[in-house]
């Protein structure tokens, strides 16, 4: 991203990339303070402060909105999750919480792997206003997340390009035909209207109609960008402890114990027997080359057993 003469951000750069992202902002600052980074200027503070003040910008860098974007990305993955039966599915046949299954899908799409696809879809690297010899690799992720705080405190100002609607989703659809509707028959003359042309609306007196839109923009811009239907397919393999463990908790069950019971052969190929308990009683056992294996296979054995029974 070139900064002009006068340490404004060039226009051009900031409309190629607004149309990459599809997403016209209201107030560029915004988008700006997502897309810097502290070694901008090489600490001078000075210039930056400059800088700061002829964009128009809060903060220092996009910290404060990675962490609001976080949080975002938490909300939308929670909400598509809600009307994903697919993850009721998975938990019930994983012996998972609902809980756990989101966390995992959160996980997935907030991680580096998922991240540096949408960073390249996008061509973040080109735009993020930086020091000349900053290593931004590792965070590109931390500024995506700037950047969904970004639109979701600015809203968007065009309500017709299709900024509210997620493709396959009809209740989306729905909700976002009620909102232009509402919109067309709002009297211009009142000032409390839901008026997106107007200018950035005062973070202190969002209206609901200003939030449900802000929340409907991002949703989109993550739907578009974020390969969010199939997160429940790239789950990792979980750990068995770790899912019997979790298993054993939503029961209200404690932790599993295991027991080492028996141990053979020489030292250079030593076998571990080791037993798994729930109080005094045996669920399964399991071996392997060292403790850490025996447990695990002690934990798969009686995962598939509760599988096979649907329970305790």
């Amino acid at each position: 991203m070139r900064i002009n003469a006068d340490l404004s951000v060039n226009e051009n750069d900031l409309e190629e990339f607004q149309m990459i992202i599809g997403f016209r902002f209201r107030d560029r600052g915004y988008l700006i303070q997502a897309l810097l980074h502290g070694s901008l200027f090489s600490g001078n503070k000075e210039k930056m402060l400059a800088f700061r003040k002829a964009n128009n910008l809060e903060n220092k860098d996009y910290e404060k909105l990675e962490y609001l974007g976080d949080s975002i990305l938490g909300m939308i993955i929670a909400e598509h999750a809600y009307h994903d039966r697919n993850i009721n599915e998975y938990a019930k046949e994983n012996h998972l919480s609902i809980e756990g299954v989101c966390t995992k899908i959160r996980q997935v799409l907030a991680s580096n792997m998922s991240l540096k696809p949408v960073a390249r879809k996008i061509k973040l690297s080109r735009f993020i206003l930086s020091g000349e010899h900053a290593i931004i690799d590792g965070k590109l992720s931390d500024i995506i997340e700037a950047l969904i705080g970004a639109i979701y405190l600015d809203g968007g100002c065009d309500p017709d390009n299709n900024s509210n609607k997620n493709p396959g989703n009809e209740l989306y659809m729905e909700n976002a035909d009620f909102d232009n509707e509402k919109e067309k028959n709002a009297d211009p003359n009142n000032v409390n209207s839901n008026n997106v042309n107007s200018k950035k609306a005062d973070p202190n007196n969002l209206n609901s109609n200003n939030l449900n839109g802000n929340y409907m923009a991002t949703r989109d811009f993550v739907y578009r960008f974020f390969d969010i239907y199939s997160a429940l397919e790239k789950i990792p393999i979980s750990n068995p402890k770790g899912k019997l463990q979790e298993l054993f908790h939503k029961e209200g069950l404690g932790n599993p114990c295991y027991m080492l019971i028996d141990e053979e052969g020489p030292d250079h190929k030593k076998q571990f027997t080791v037993a798994l308990y729930h109080g005094d009683r045996l669920l399964a056992t399991g071996s392997g080359d060292n403790k850490k294996k025996a447990e695990q296979a002690a934990a798969t054995l009686h995962l598939k057993h509760l599988k096979k029974n649907e329970g305790f």
